[in-house]
């Protein structure tokens, strides 16, 4: 059960189904913890502040239309 928790998690199942299996309350120990988010693929909401996928165009959670972000394009001009 709680490989399948940390999967959810985004944590190491191995680590947390033996970690589980020697100590049976940190089930409710990894249930508790927030998911773990990776750099580059994610992004907070500009209204909830929940994390979302960087590409949204929405919210999952408000349902707010995201702010459209200016990428930095360096100089086509040459000297």
């Amino acid at each position: 059960m709680g490989s399948i928790i940390a999967i959810r998690k985004g944590r190491s199942p191995i680590l947390w189904f033996i970690l589980c299996a020697l100590f049976p309350l940190l089930i409710i120990v990894i249930a508790l913890l927030p998911p773990m988010v990776s750099k580059g693929d994610t992004k907070k909401c500009s209204y909830c502040a929940e994390i979302i996928k960087e590409d949204a165009n929405f919210c999952k959670h408000c349902g707010k239309e995201q702010p459209i972000e200016m990428s930095k394009v360096s100089s086509c001009y040459k000297d």
